[in-house]
């Protein structure tokens, strides 16, 4: 039996790729960007409002918190002065 070639090697190779890449899900940094739905807006500006919180505070809401809600002063340990 004889060696293949290079080029049967570099064939080879590039249809297992192929296939491989066939297989797998395209990721999301490479899907075109989908229009933002009225329910996908309100779900980032609840996301923004308790990411706020928790950098104005250093902790998370309680769970009666809700976007829109005063922001408590921060703690002394997390932000002193």
């Amino acid at each position: 039996m004889s060696q293949p070639t290079l080029e049967e090697r570099v064939a080879t190779l590039e249809a297992a790729v192929a296939e491989l890449q066939r297989r797998m899900p395209v990721p999301l940094w490479r899907q075109p960007p989908q229009p933002m739905t009225p329910e996908l807006e309100q779900a980032a500006r609840e996301a923004e409002a308790y990411g706020r919180y928790y950098r104005l505070t250093g902790k998370d809401p309680p769970p009666d918190w809700k976007p829109g809600d005063p922001i408590p002063e921060a703690d002394e340990e997390w932000c002193p002065r």
